[in-house]
């Protein structure tokens, strides 16, 4: 009987046992934690340094990154994703010569599959430098190169994967990969030929609902490419529909969290319609935490509570272990950089470039006018932070520091009173003149960006500050003569102007009758190269100046 009795107490304290061990399971699974981290518009940023000024630098990297994520993971008893929202295959001489020029597996690709990145959805400088290298970098990438919005040309097929779904402890996440349409604005046709780029809202409500529905997800991730077209806050629509979606984006049920870039804002994670929306600063500098917990309802899984910050980058130490695979590699792009491609004979500098003309900018106009052939040439001063080249030979390292884009080279055709629309444009940044006993210094438009101020080569004109905007380009004229508005010329420009960057009027709708093939940092080496030594000469063919006298 006593033996009875034990047997009995020891069945019944099993089966205690076990319903608390039930109840203990079904408490744990009716509530979850999850965090996300996120970066966006990587632009090849893999180390601590700065290729450019070729010292180190701890404003932002992969490597930093790396620290944090690990950091991270360390502290977390739940689930971390890592993710991206694009821009990562252009940016940084390290990527680009490497990757690029000389074929080889991209390292910021390499980078993250070290870091153990989960997804990335495909950015507009994915496209670049064509196809080929964006498929080689997908191949490389131990995670899915997502993007919903583009689909084979002729078909409704998306030409990537739209999306991937991931378990996290009891979770469905689903991540859509969603790209801005502009792509076709911004790049050379054969760099995207046979794909067409879908509005990111319509894309989105149709896959949202595949996601919730046929793979049964609990919560879905957007990785957008784009930014706000509209302030959420005022309203106030900034006239970048084209290629901003965000605002349309928060309008679409069933997304949880929208992870987003391309405008290279620092934008905290934050609810805006009942979406989490965030984006971090570009270039590696931040890296976006979203913790979410999750209790279950009768209706599925819900969001109880929501937290996120951007953490800032620097002053985070590099991941050795990630630095010391990429140091050989670096150090035969900083040789490489620092290589001689021609030589000038005195000093060039960049300070003033946008208040006067310079040899900097005019350097520009020469190459693009020497390469197409063309009557004229629209060029901007891309980085005002440009190092004084001094006389002597000048290094690969120095051209990539003062043209800091691939763009490529376009011609195309415009009348003389288009010619002069463009000026005006460009002229919109000298918003006035401050005028003391000492001299009068110009009131600019700080909304514009510095890379749109653009002048011209091929025509000599004035700039009149205190006129009203459109009519501030005075005394124009080609060859001595007044500009004659029927007039038909070629215009040299960089492929981003010519694509409609900075809203330049006319010169996207225009014919094109060339291109380049190379990229305009290439044609400066060339240019350099076949006119040794290159004279830093100012023709001064325009300048800054009121009216003296009164129109009548």
């Amino acid at each position: 009987m006593k033996r009875l009795q034990t047997f009995t107490a020891w069945v019944l304290g099993l089966s205690m046992a076990a319903v608390v061990a039930s109840w203990a399971t079904a408490a744990e699974n009716s509530t979850a934690e999850l965090t996300i981290l996120h970066t966006s518009d990587l632009h090849g940023s893999v180390m601590p340094f700065n290729d450019y000024a070729n010292r180190l630098s701890d404003r932002g990297s992969l490597a930093q990154i790396s620290t944090l994520i690990e950091e991270i993971r360390a502290a977390s008893d739940h689930p971390v994703m890592v993710l991206d929202s694009g821009d990562t295959l252009q940016g940084t001489p390290f990527e680009q010569f490497t990757h690029v020029r000389w074929g080889e597996p991209s390292p910021t690709i390499d980078a993250m599959n070290r870091i153990g990145y989960q997804a990335m959805a495909i950015g507009n400088h994915e496209f670049n430098f064509g196809l080929g290298v964006l498929e080689r970098a997908r191949e490389q990438a131990e995670f899915p190169f997502l993007s919903a919005n583009i689909l084979r040309e002729g078909t409704t097929e998306p030409a990537f994967q739209p999306y991937a779904v991931f378990e996290q402890g009891p979770l469905r996440v689903g991540v859509l990969g969603l790209i801005t349409p502009n792509v076709p604005g911004w790049e050379k046709p054969e760099n995207y030929a046979g794909l067409v780029f879908e509005p990111m809202d319509e894309a989105a409500r149709r896959w949202v609902p595949v996601l919730r529905e046929k793979e049964r997800c609990d919560l879905v991730v957007v990785l957008a490419h784009t930014g706000f077209e509209q302030n959420p806050d005022t309203g106030e629509v900034d006239g970048t529909a084209h290629e901003n979606f965000v605002w349309r984006l928060t309008s679409i049920p069933g997304i949880d969290v929208l992870l987003t870039g391309h405008t290279h804002e620092n934008i905290p994670p934050r609810l805006v319609r009942g979406v989490f929306v965030a984006q971090p600063w570009a270039r590696a500098r931040m890296l976006t935490r979203i913790d979410l917990s999750i209790e279950r309802a009768a209706e599925g899984w819900q969001i109880t509570d929501r937290r996120g910050e951007n953490l800032p980058v620097q002053g985070v130490p590099a991941d050795p272990e990630l630095t010391r695979a990429f140091t050989l590699a670096q150090q035969r792009v900083q040789a490489t950089l620092d290589g001689p491609v021609g030589e000038v004979t005195g000093d060039v500098r960049v300070d003033r470039c946008r208040l006067e003309d310079c040899a900097a900018v005019d350097l520009i106009h020469e190459v693009q006018l020497s390469a197409s052939g063309a009557d004229l040439s629209l060029a901007a001063l891309l980085n005002a932070k440009a190092p004084v080249l001094r006389a002597g030979p000048v290094t690969w390292r120095w051209i990539h520091a003062f043209y800091v884009y691939p763009n490529t080279l376009v011609a195309v055709r415009l009348t003389g009173a288009q010619v002069r629309d463009v000026l005006e444009h460009a002229a919109r940044y000298y918003d006035g003149l401050d005028c003391a006993p000492e001299g009068c210094t110009v009131v600019a438009d700080g909304a514009i960006p510095h890379y749109n101020v653009d002048n011209m080569a091929g025509v000599s004109y004035r700039i009149d500050p205190t006129r009203p905007e459109g009519s501030r380009i005075r005394d124009l004229h080609h060859n001595g003569l007044p500009l004659d508005p029927e007039a038909e010329f070629i215009v040299a420009c960089n492929s981003y102007r010519a694509a409609s960057g900075g809203f330049y009027p006319h010169l996207e709708a225009a014919e094109v009758v060339w291109r380049s093939s190379e990229e305009i940092p290439d044609l400066i080496g060339d240019y350099l190269n076949s006119h040794r030594p290159w004279r830093p000469v100012v023709d001064g063919n325009w300048h800054i100046g009121r009216d003296m006298v009164a129109e009548e």
